[in-house]
Protein backbone atom coordinates (compact mmCIF):
# COMPACT_ATOMS: atom_id res chain seq x y z
CA UNK A 1 0.00 0.00 0.00
CA UNK A 2 1.18 3.42 -0.52
CA UNK A 3 2.37 5.93 2.01
CA UNK A 4 0.31 8.99 2.18
CA UNK A 5 3.70 11.17 1.31
CA UNK A 6 3.87 8.75 -1.82
CA UNK A 7 0.75 9.43 -3.50
CA UNK A 8 0.02 12.55 -5.73
CA UNK A 9 2.29 15.11 -7.72
CA UNK A 10 5.06 14.92 -5.84
CA UNK A 11 5.67 11.25 -6.39
CA UNK A 12 8.85 11.13 -8.74
CA UNK A 13 7.83 7.71 -10.71
CA UNK A 14 4.39 9.68 -11.27
CA UNK A 15 6.40 12.40 -13.23
CA UNK A 16 8.40 10.98 -14.50
CA UNK A 17 6.16 8.80 -16.14
CA UNK A 18 4.48 12.09 -17.12
CA UNK A 19 7.30 13.47 -19.08
CA UNK A 20 7.45 10.69 -20.80
CA UNK A 21 4.15 10.47 -21.86
CA UNK A 22 5.21 14.16 -22.96
CA UNK A 23 8.10 13.80 -24.76
CA UNK A 24 6.44 10.66 -26.62
CA UNK A 25 3.88 13.11 -27.69
CA UNK A 26 6.04 15.52 -28.84
CA UNK A 27 8.05 13.40 -30.87
CA UNK A 28 4.52 11.75 -32.61
CA UNK A 29 3.15 15.46 -33.33
CA UNK A 30 6.69 16.86 -34.68
CA UNK A 31 7.13 13.88 -36.78
CA UNK A 32 3.60 13.74 -38.20
CA UNK A 33 4.04 17.90 -39.03
CA UNK A 34 7.22 17.64 -40.42
CA UNK A 35 5.96 14.54 -43.03
CA UNK A 36 2.60 16.71 -43.90
CA UNK A 37 4.30 20.08 -44.61
CA UNK A 38 7.39 18.00 -46.31
CA UNK A 39 4.93 16.34 -48.48
CA UNK A 40 2.61 19.76 -49.16
CA UNK A 41 6.29 21.98 -49.72
CA UNK A 42 7.72 19.55 -52.06
CA UNK A 43 5.60 18.06 -53.94
CA UNK A 44 4.51 19.76 -57.88
CA UNK A 45 1.40 22.03 -57.82
CA UNK A 46 -1.70 20.42 -59.36
CA UNK A 47 -1.93 20.92 -63.18
CA UNK A 48 -3.42 24.04 -64.50
CA UNK A 49 -6.86 23.83 -65.67
CA UNK A 50 -6.83 23.86 -69.89
CA UNK A 51 -8.72 26.35 -71.68
CA UNK A 52 -9.12 27.37 -75.20
CA UNK A 53 -6.57 26.08 -77.42
CA UNK A 54 -4.95 24.15 -75.17
CA UNK A 55 -8.22 22.22 -74.38
CA UNK A 56 -8.82 21.78 -78.11
CA UNK A 57 -5.59 20.16 -78.14
CA UNK A 58 -6.26 17.98 -76.00
CA UNK A 59 -9.21 16.92 -77.16
CA UNK A 60 -7.96 16.01 -80.60
CA UNK A 61 -8.78 17.22 -83.93
CA UNK A 62 -10.06 13.67 -84.92
CA UNK A 63 -12.70 14.52 -81.86
CA UNK A 64 -13.12 18.32 -82.84
CA UNK A 65 -13.88 17.13 -86.50
CA UNK A 66 -16.55 14.87 -85.87
CA UNK A 67 -17.91 17.49 -82.87
CA UNK A 68 -17.77 20.27 -84.74
CA UNK A 69 -18.42 18.75 -88.30
CA UNK A 70 -15.33 20.77 -89.78
CA UNK A 71 -15.65 21.83 -93.50
CA UNK A 72 -11.99 20.82 -95.21
CA UNK A 73 -11.03 24.67 -95.09
CA UNK A 74 -12.00 24.98 -91.28
CA UNK A 75 -10.16 21.53 -90.68
CA UNK A 76 -6.84 22.95 -92.52
CA UNK A 77 -7.17 26.21 -90.31
CA UNK A 78 -7.80 24.50 -86.81
CA UNK A 79 -5.03 22.29 -87.86
CA UNK A 80 -2.82 25.24 -88.31
CA UNK A 81 -3.83 26.95 -85.00
CA UNK A 82 -3.24 24.41 -82.66
CA UNK A 83 -0.04 23.11 -84.51
CA UNK A 84 1.49 26.67 -83.86
CA UNK A 85 0.08 26.67 -80.46
CA UNK A 86 2.05 23.46 -79.49
CA UNK A 87 5.32 24.87 -80.94
CA UNK A 88 4.90 28.37 -79.05
CA UNK A 89 4.12 26.33 -75.67
CA UNK A 90 7.01 24.37 -76.50
CA UNK A 91 9.06 27.21 -77.06
CA UNK A 92 7.46 28.53 -73.71
CA UNK A 93 8.64 25.79 -71.75
CA UNK A 94 12.13 25.08 -73.54
CA UNK A 95 12.81 28.93 -72.36
CA UNK A 96 11.08 28.02 -68.69
CA UNK A 97 14.06 25.22 -68.42
CA UNK A 98 16.97 27.61 -69.55
CA UNK A 99 16.32 30.28 -67.39
CA UNK A 100 15.94 27.82 -64.03
CA UNK A 101 19.07 26.17 -64.89
CA UNK A 102 20.48 29.20 -65.23
CA UNK A 103 19.57 30.51 -62.19
CA UNK A 104 19.85 27.08 -60.28
CA UNK A 105 23.85 27.41 -61.59
CA UNK A 106 23.86 30.95 -60.57
CA UNK A 107 22.90 29.98 -57.20
CA UNK A 108 25.57 26.86 -57.19
CA UNK A 109 28.84 29.04 -58.34
CA UNK A 110 28.19 30.70 -54.89
CA UNK A 111 27.81 28.11 -52.31
CA UNK A 112 30.88 26.23 -51.03
CA UNK A 113 30.88 22.73 -51.64
CA UNK A 114 29.80 21.15 -48.67
CA UNK A 115 26.25 23.57 -49.21
CA UNK A 116 26.57 22.57 -53.10
CA UNK A 117 26.38 18.98 -51.94
CA UNK A 118 23.19 20.02 -49.35
CA UNK A 119 21.89 21.74 -52.44
CA UNK A 120 21.71 19.07 -54.75
CA UNK A 121 20.36 16.56 -51.60
CA UNK A 122 17.42 18.81 -51.41
CA UNK A 123 17.08 19.56 -55.24
CA UNK A 124 18.79 17.18 -57.26
CA UNK A 125 21.92 16.62 -58.99
CA UNK A 126 21.81 19.69 -62.11
CA UNK A 127 21.41 17.39 -65.55
CA UNK A 128 23.85 15.82 -67.53
CA UNK A 129 24.32 17.68 -70.75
Amino acid sequence: MLRHEDAGWSNPRVLAILAVIFLCGAAVGSTVTRSYLHSRMFHPPLPPVHTGLDAAQRVGLENLKTALDLTPDQEKTVTKELDDYAKYYQNIEDERDDVAEHGKQRILDVLTPAQRKKFNAIFGPPPIH
